[in-house]
């Protein structure tokens, strides 16, 4: 079946007695206007064998309701290249003045701006995961530094070196540009707090497309304020959408983008190709991609 945006549900392939209950919580499905009845039906299924997310994330409330209903469930990391497009362009317009250079022609000014090449910079990814490297791998082609941060601490063809989370304060006092793309849960709650900002090189780009609970907005705007970081480009938020009086919109240090890093066409497509493998590997009694332990969910 399959639900539009009236939350109607309609038979496009014919009526049939279904041998399992399967959903696939699409982007649609989760930010339509149809959200409220795709809820309802899921959560009144009797029987629920596999939820398919479009998401690679696991904490919000929602889907952690859906993995402790669902026999089987799996996400999907098929939006890393989208992001990392969304990292390059925020590096190259932070290092290329691009904020200086919209200035100017708006002010119909010629002027000579100069710029910093990506090849001279150092990077910081903190969550060393799909995201992480599919964004190192288009810096370090770049030239760029790049120092991986992740719990396991295995190398990459990707990074200059791979490092643990309790051993990247010298790196992080080195960097000219740190990425957060971890997931948000208790042990990275704030993650990036006072003291993690008075650690980082003054000047440097600060960057978050993993979760807004990684960082304490107030220690941030803080931070800004004291030069630590220089700039900060903000992809997700606490509060999303954020208020219209919130502190981040008019500050000329602050770029913010409404948690869009994954919303390309391209990245819909390869999400929708993970579901339909996997249901060919459900039909044939195959292991799933992506598979997320029911441990996740308790």
């Amino acid at each position: 079946m399959v639900m539009n945006d009236q939350g109607e549900l309609t038979y496009p392939w014919g009526e049939s007695e279904a041998s399992a209950a399967i959903v696939y919580g699409t982007t649609d499905a989760f930010f339509g206007p149809a959200v409220a009845s795709f809820l309802k039906q899921t959560f009144s299924l009797e029987r629920f064998d596999w939820f398919q997310s479009s998401a690679a994330g696991l904490e919000h409330p929602m889907l952690q309701a859906i993995g402790k209903q669902a026999a089987l469930y799996t996400s999907a990391h098929a939006q890393s290249e989208a992001i990392a497009e969304w990292v390059l362009w925020a590096g190259l317009d932070h290092f290329q003045n691009g904020r200086a250079r919209r200035q100017a022609q708006t002010a119909h000014q010629w002027g000579r701006l100069g710029y910093r090449e990506i090849s001279d910079t150092h990077w910081l990814i903190i969550g060393f995961g799909a995201i992480g490297q599919a964004a190192a791998r288009r810096l370090s082609a770049l030239g760029a530094e790049v120092t991986g941060v992740r719990r396991s601490g295995a190398t990459s063809e990707h990074a200059k070196r791979v490092v643990m989370p309790d051993d990247m304060q010298p790196y992080l006092q080195l960097a000219d540009a740190v990425l957060l793309s971890v997931p948000h849960t208790p042990e990275t709650e704030s993650l990036a707090d006072a003291a993690f900002f008075a650690g980082m090189k003054p000047g440097a780009l600060f960057l978050n497309v993993g979760r807004g609970g990684l960082v304490d907005e107030m220690a941030l705007l803080a931070g800004l304020d004291a030069g630590q970081p220089g700039h900060a480009t903000l992809d997700v938020m606490r509060e999303e959408p954020q208020p219209a009086d919130s502190p981040f919109w008019d500050r000329e240090d602050v770029t913010i983008t409404a948690h869009v890093s994954a919303s390309t066409e391209q990245a819909k497509l390869r999400t929708d190709a993970v579901f339909i493998d996997n249901l060919g590997r459900f039909l044939a009694g195959e292991d799933l991609q992506h598979q997320v332990p029911a441990s996740a969910f308790a």
